[in-house]
């Protein structure tokens, strides 16, 4: 698997992108998008801006369902079948109607059948709801299918030269190209395969939104611990990767840690690292350590 090189890969400090009103968090499956995006809302909420978490499809959780869970923050499961009616409803202009639109058999076999129609809606909810709050951040997928989501708004964009579903896919492109609107956090943990599926998820986001780089996150680093005198600090050198005791274990995950980061760091890849933390506890030791960093 190649990787980027520096010249390839662009970013923008996180920071920055902390700052726009629509925030994408995106990332492998596992590495802790929802506990960071969730810090990240709820950081939000109690500096007093209305923020809205956004979910994708939870099947926990019911369809649609927009709970307040803090004072000035809410969290929406985002689905499409309800998003879909709602944007019919829109459209329309009379809810009775649009119900009966969407009920129809034919139209919910195109709305699942249509190329993209799905990814649309999703993110249309979220575009939608920009009027209502101050803050959006997403919890996307992982990396594939929420790649899948922005490809498809921007495959309406390039396919489509008319109708309501044109007109709002090219504002999404505009309004998600946009450094003052919305921007892309990728998240990956200390390891070889979720830092190398970051650099290409990024240069997929790069070709979607070329004038908005996105930003890297590096989530639950072991605590850096020095390496005993004996110690051989290349990974690639060690006779076995097992640890002989707790120590020894804590000094080559610090080491392996330190060596998968170099996938970035070549990469040229500027990013801002979290600590781990407990479970228990996670959402709020980050959001302390955002806060402790400048970052919020």
């Amino acid at each position: 698997m190649q990787t980027s090189t520096p010249q390839q890969t662009q970013c923008t400090p996180v920071a920055e992108i902390l700052k726009r009103p629509v925030i994408f968090v995106s990332g492998k499956g596992g590495v802790g998008k929802t506990v960071v995006s969730q810090a990240i809302a709820q950081v939000f909420a109690q500096k007093g801006q209305r923020t809205l978490w956004v979910g994708f499809e939870d099947p926990t959780r019911k369809p649609g369902e927009l709970l307040r869970i803090a004072k000035n923050l809410h969290y929406l499961n985002c689905e499409a079948t309800t998003a879909f009616e709602e944007y019919m409803g829109l459209k329309l202009r009379i809810p009775g109607l649009a119900h009966l639109f969407t009920s129809n058999p034919v139209i919910k076999f195109l709305a699942k059948a249509g190329p993209g129609i799905h990814e649309l809606v999703l993110l249309g909810k979220l575009w939608y709801e920009r009027k209502n709050y101050d803050r959006i951040v997403a919890d996307l997928p992982s990396t594939g299918y929420g790649l899948a989501m922005f490809q498809s708004i921007d495959n309406w964009a390039k396919m489509f030269q008319s109708g309501p579903l044109y007109k709002d896919a090219k504002a999404m492109i505009e309004t998600f190209s946009s450094t003052r609107e919305a921007g892309q956090l990728i998240v990956a943990l200390p390891e070889e395969m979720p830092l190398q599926e970051s650099l290409e998820l990024g240069a997929y986001l790069q070709r979607i939104f070329p004038h908005n780089a996105p930003a890297y996150l590096i989530n639950r680093r072991f605590p850096q611990l020095r390496a005993a005198d004996s110690q051989e600090t290349d990974p690639t050198r060690w006779s076995t990767p097992l640890a002989g005791n707790l120590l020894d274990f804590a000094q080559k995950r610090s080491l392996l840690e330190a060596h998968n980061s170099k996938i970035w760091n070549q990469a040229g890849v500027q990013y801002e690292d979290l600590d781990w933390e407990l479970p228990g506890t996670a959402i709020q030791g980050v959001s302390a350590q955002l806060q402790k960093k400048g970052l919020l």
